[in-house]
């Protein structure tokens, strides 16, 4: 699922939410990206990537304030 969802567009703006940012997850083996880092377990990725902003809560990294501004743009 955080494959198909970093890089599309279609069911939410996830792509577009996560551009110029490196997802990796603590937990399992999905990474993907550059720049500022944004980490955390997978499903707490995917929930932030998909708009729930409350799951940046559990997220580390530089990235993270980026990914949280982004959830009132997309």
């Amino acid at each position: 699922m955080a494959e198909y969802y970093r890089g599309s567009d279609l069911v939410v703006a996830a792509r577009k939410r996560i551009a110029g940012l490196r997802l990796a997850a603590t937990d399992g083996p999905f990474s993907t990206g550059s720049g500022p880092l944004v980490s955390g377990g997978t499903l707490a990725l995917v929930m932030a990537t998909t708009g729930r902003s409350a799951y940046c809560a559990e997220l580390d990294g530089d990235g993270v304030q980026i990914l949280r501004d982004r959830h009132d743009t997309t």
